[in-house]
C-alpha cells in the first residue's frame, strides 16, 4: 500500500513528472504548480501559484490531494486548464464587487494559513474591520475613499492601508495607498520604562511563592521573548543554554541568554510552566499582563523584552542583523525601535569603548 505522507506523495508526483506538488500549511493542504495568471490579475506570464484544497493533512487528505495533483497535471499538460474549475469566477456585473472579492480573499486566507483560533483572531481584529469600510465596486477610487475615512496618522489608518492593499493585489487592482498611510509608526510609540539588571533581579523575588511564574519571568528576562512565546519554547540544559522558540508571532527561531548567568543561576532549562491556557497568542499575553499587575511589578512583560534588546546592542555589541534575527524582528524595525530607548549615557559609553578598541 502506498505511503500517505507529504514526502511520499511528492516523491511519487515527481517520479511521474506530474509538474505539481502538494504543500502543507498548518493542518491544511494545497497544490502548487506553474499556472496562468488568475482572472483579474495584472500579470501576463505563467508563474508558480497555489490552489487551496481545503482538506486536512491526514492520510485521507493526502490520498485526495495526490489524486487532485494528478488531475491538475493532466489538465495543464493537455492545455485544458481553466481557473473556472478552481475559482468561483464572477459574471461581468459581479467582477468588481467588493463583497465578491472579500469572500474570495477570505477563502484564500484561511486556505493558505489554516483555520485556527489564531488566524480567526487575526481575521477578526485586522482584516474584517478594514474590509467593512468597503461597499459597492472594488475600484482604486473607492479604496482611497475608504482609507481617507479613517483618522490620519493612526495605527488604524496604517493597518487599513495594509489590508486594503493586500485585497487590491489579490483582485488584480493597481492602487498605491502608501501616501495615505500617514506618520504613525514605532517612532510615535510612547516610551516604555526600561528596568536595569538590578531591578530585574530584584523583581524576580515577587514570584518566590510561585516557582512556575518565577521561571516564566526569568525566561522573559533572560531571552527577551514575546510574552506568549514562553509557553512555546524549550531550553537546552547544555551550555550555552540556547532557547528554541517552537511557535509564535514570527515562527520558530533560536536565541541565546543575555545575561548568560541568569540562565544558569535560575535553572531555566528546567521548564516550569504556570497552568495557563489560551486560544490565541494574545490571550496568553493577557494572562501574563494580569499576573504582573497583581504582583505590582513596576514594569510590564514587554519591558523585559525591550531591556534584553538594548542589552544586546549596548553591553554585548551584537550586530543588528543578528540581534534582529534572534528577537524575531526586521533589522530596520529593530534599529527604529530600540535606538530611541538607548540613553545618552549608554551611547557615550559605547562611543568611548569603540575608541578604546580602535587600532592606533
Amino acid at each position: 500500500m502506498a505511503r500517505l505522507t507529504l514526502e511520499a506523495v511528492n516523491e511519487r508526483l515527481k517520479a511521474g513528472r506530474i509538474g505539481v506538488t502538494v504543500q502543507q500549511r498548518g493542518d491544511r493542504l494545497s497544490l502548487q504548480a506553474t499556472l496562468p495568471p488568475k482572472p483579474g490579475s495584472n500579470k501576463r506570464e505563467w508563474h508558480q501559484q497555489k490552489i487551496s484544497l481545503g482538506i486536512y493533512a491526514n492520510p485521507a487528505g493526502f490520498a485526495k490531494a495526490e489524486a487532485e495533483a494528478k488531475l491538475l497535471g493532466g489538465r495543464i499538460a493537455s492545455g485544458e486548464f481553466d481557473w473556472g474549475q478552481y475559482l468561483d469566477i464572477p459574471d461581468s456585473n459581479e467582477k468588481l464587487n467588493s463583497e465578491y472579492w472579500i469572500t474570495q480573499f477570505e477563502k484564500d486566507y484561511f486556505g493558505r494559513r489554516g483555520n485556527t483560533p489564531q488566524t480567526q483572531n487575526t481575521w477578526k481584529s485586522d482584516y474584517s474591520p478594514a474590509f467593512k469600510l468597503l461597499s459597492g465596486e472594488l475600484t482604486p477610487s473607492n479604496l482611497v475613499e475608504a482609507v481617507c475615512g479613517v483618522p490620519a496618522n493612526t495605527r488604524k489608518r496604517k493597518l487599513v492601508c495594509e489590508k486594503l492593499t493586500a485585497l487590491a493585489k489579490f483582485a488584480g487592482i493597481t492602487v498605491d495607498l502608501s501616501p495615505y498611510t500617514g506618520g504613525y509608526g514605532t517612532s510615535e510609540t510612547q516610551p516604555r520604562y526600561i528596568p536595569t539588571a538590578t531591578e530585574i533581579v530584584a523583581a524576580r523575588s515577587l514570584f518566590e511563592d510561585r516557582p512556575d511564574w518565577q521561571w516564566l519571568y526569568g525566561v522573559l528576562a533572560t531571552y527577551g521573548l514575546r510574552p506568549h512565546e514562553a509557553f512555546f519554547c524549550e531550553i537546552s540544559p547544555q551550555a550555552p543554554h540556547v532557547c528554541k522558540v517552537l511557535e509564535g508571532k514570527t515562527g520558530s527561531r533560536e536565541l541565546y541568554p543575555y545575561h548568560p548567568q541568569w540562565a544558569v543561576n535560575w535553572n531555566l532549562s528546567q521548564i516550569q510552566l504556570p497552568p495557563v491556557t489560551g486560544r490565541t497568542y494574545k490571550e496568553y499575553g493577557q494572562r501574563i499582563s494580569k499576573t504582573f499587575a497583581r504582583r505590582e511589578l513596576a514594569f510590564t512583560a514587554y519591558c523585559l523584552r525591550h531591556a534584553f534588546c538594548i542589552r544586546l546592542s549596548t553591553e554585548y555589541k551584537i550586530p543588528v542583523a543578528i540581534a534582529a534575527n534572534w528577537t524575531g524582528h526586521d533589522p530596520a524595525v529593530f534599529l527604529r525601535i530600540y535606538n530611541r530607548w538607548i540613553s545618552g549615557a549608554e551611547k557615550r559609553r559605547v562611543f568611548e569603548e569603540s575608541l578604546r578598541l580602535a587600532p592606533n
